[in-house]
């Protein structure tokens, strides 16, 4: 009887940790990165937090900050959560407490989405984790506000004339 030939990686073994796949969609996911990436998308943070769910109360998680997404995983087992929300939903970035903020999950961050979310996440108050994490959203979010569009503007190819020009050549009488 002849043996089904063996593929040199077990889809169970711990030896495909590493092995980069691409889904259908195009998305580059190494197995032993938390987030999967779209082509183009740098991971900039990732902080330790608690997400205040209104639905389940506080998770403990990890939240993942790229140029594209805000991407939280929870580290608890009893309650896998994902939450995948891309920068571009995102209305406002609020911080909420402050240095004397007493009281459990009391200091963070508060974000309202245009899909009529809103995430809240607790963070520690020692080391401006949440001075940090609110620039970093605020500059990816807002990106014109924080002039990072005409930065990547300069690096476009530029048209060979102005769109009014194309616009009377196109309609000009012969």
């Amino acid at each position: 009887m002849a043996s089904a030939p063996t593929s040199k990686y077990n889809s169970h073994s711990l030896e495909n940790e590493s092995i980069k796949r691409t889904s259908r969609d195009g998305v580059n996911w190494d197995l032993s990165e938390a987030v999967p990436r779209l082509p183009g998308e740098t991971r900039i943070t990732d902080k330790e937090v608690i997400y205040i769910c209104p639905f389940n109360g506080p998770i403990k998680g990890r939240v993942y900050i790229t140029n594209y997404r805000l991407y939280l995983r929870s580290l608890e087992t009893d309650s896998a959560l994902i939450l995948d929300v891309p920068l571009g939903v995102i209305s406002r970035i609020e911080k909420m407490g402050g240095a004397t903020s007493r009281g459990e999950n009391s200091y963070g961050l508060d974000i309202t989405c245009k899909d009529m979310r809103n995430l809240r996440f607790a963070l520690k108050q020692e080391g401006h984790s949440r001075r940090d994490m609110f620039e970093i959203l605020t500059r990816y979010a807002f990106p014109l506000a924080h002039s990072l569009v005409n930065s990547m503007a300069c690096c476009l190819p530029q048209p060979p004339c102005s769109s009014t020009d194309l616009l009377f050549s196109l309609y000009a009488p012969n």
